[in-house]
């Protein structure tokens, strides 16, 4: 007991030395924290990205082969998706995950809508094909197995409201609030639509849906997009029945179990028909562009935390020698009054240690503050420079990006948030400098023989 309280005194005793090793322990601290935030946060997210991106299967159309068949024939039209195919392939033993839809443009000319659309038809002619008569597209139809798994949902951009259910029979369908307010439908309603064709491939009528309202959703657009409302989700089997549709717009999205498997994935999908014209891949544009930068941040953010643990160390290493030279005499007449060596030791690992207590408090503070503008700035300078870089667009289909051909979307933030691993690093990392600086204190002053000290106090 008299040890920890000597110790307490002692930290009033000799304040000038004490907070010149508090500034560099908080120091050491608050920049070790920013650097540990940054790195977990960032490789967290980089980790996400690489699993999804190295084995989510791109299905592009071979634009280049595409060309050349036209080349040798105007009248050439690449083969389509079709259900069966993509029903196959969805069944592959190589795939941990299958999320595929269908898209189809319509008519409900018992609604209203929120801008004025001409009602004329129009004469569409598409290669191959003959001419075929049209309405302009009023509305679009995205049908889904499960249309809680399409992506505005998924990624947070739409939500149920309450009151409503996703669609579970093949007529039911989720409208927007805009369209709902609009027309004054709720969960119950029931609306009529229609694809824009009059006709199929073979000549005959198309039949028009009655669809049933299951529930609304709400959406959220970034700057720049408008609420149109123009989207109604419902179900994947009515929107390949022939009845309806002229031909079905498909879109798919298949992850590997193994990114190893892509080319075993590919040769089951071409011989299970898939045509030529089209081709297989995963997204390395994307992870080029946009997780090689966040993997240069993780190291980068490793780097800094090594160059400040190592110098930080070693100012700690040279200050904790000082200070014990120039307590040489307090040293000596503790010694001379019967305190061991041992007991000293534990002092001075005690002063350091509660020094080190109230820096790591405030620098895990002071990090934390600092973490999320550090981590802003990093990410966007990483970003700038991919973007600036070499041009990656690949040759095949996809969004664009700043000329990036992916269907992915940037990393645009990193949330640098204080976990608890953090903090259990960072008291690692103070107990380490604890260590150190009590362990050369404790070393410097034991080499001393009490009497010696008293004799040389001069």
């Amino acid at each position: 007991m008299y040890i920890l309280k000597n110790a307490f005194q002692n930290l009033y005793r000799n304040a000038g030395r004490n907070l010149l090793a508090a500034g560099i322990f908080l120091v050491v601290i608050t920049m070790s924290c920013v650097a540990l935030v940054v790195y977990n946060d960032a490789d967290a997210i980089a980790k996400q990205y690489k699993d999804r991106l190295s084995t989510e299967v791109l299905l592009n159309v071979d634009e280049r082969k595409v060309s050349e068949a036209w080349e040798k024939d105007e009248t050439f039209r690449r083969p389509e998706l079709t259900d069966e195919l993509i029903q196959k392939m969805a069944a592959s033993k190589y795939l941990k995950k299958a999320v595929y839809s269908v898209q189809m443009e319509a008519v409900a000319d018992d609604l209203k809508y929120t801008t004025p659309i001409d009602d004329q038809d129009i004469e569409i002619q598409r290669a191959g094909e003959d001419p075929a008569k049209t309405r302009i597209p009023q509305y679009t139809l995205s049908g889904f197995e499960d249309v809680s798994q399409a992506k505005p949902f998924l990624e947070g951009q739409a939500e149920l409201l309450e009151g409503g259910a996703f669609p579970t029979a093949d007529n039911e369908c989720l409208i927007s609030d805009t369209l709902a307010e609009k027309n004054g439908l709720k969960p119950g309603d029931t609306f009529r639509a229609k694809s824009i064709y009059y006709t199929d491939k073979q000549g005959n009528p198309l039949e028009e849906m009655t669809l049933k309202v299951s529930g609304i959703y709400h959406r959220e657009y970034s700057e720049g997009e408008t609420d149109s409302g123009y989207e109604i989700f419902t179900r994947y089997k009515l929107l390949i029945d022939p009845r309806y549709t002229y031909e079905p717009v498909f879109f798919t999205d298949f992850f590997l179990k193994n990114p190893k498997d892509l080319d075993a994935f590919a040769r089951e999908t071409y011989a299970a028909g898939l045509s030529q014209y089209y081709s297989l891949s995963t997204d390395t544009v994307a992870y080029d562009a946009f997780v090689k930068p966040i993997e240069q941040m993780c190291v980068i953010a490793m780097i800094f935390l090594w160059v400040v643990l190592v110098l930080g160390g070693a100012i700690l290493l040279i200050l904790s020698s000082l200070v014990v030279r120039e307590r040489k005499y307090e040293i000596g007449v503790l010694r001379s009054m019967g305190m061991k060596k041992s007991k000293v030791a534990v002092q001075l690992v005690l002063e350091s240690a509660l020094i080190m207590a109230v820096c790591l408090i405030l620098g895990i503070a002071l990090g934390s503050l600092l973490a999320q503008p550090v981590t802003d700035m990093l990410l966007a300078d990483q970003m700038s420079q991919a973007m600036s870089g070499p041009s990656l667009a690949g040759s095949m289909g996809g969004a664009s990006f700043n000329g990036l051909a992916t269907d992915n979307s940037p990393i645009t933030h990193i949330s640098a948030a204080l976990s608890f691993t953090t903090i259990m690093e960072l008291t690692g990392i103070a107990l380490i400098l604890t260590a150190i600086a009590g362990a050369v204190s404790a070393a410097c002053a034991m080499k001393y023989e009490p009497m010696r000290i008293l004799r040389q106090r001069n």
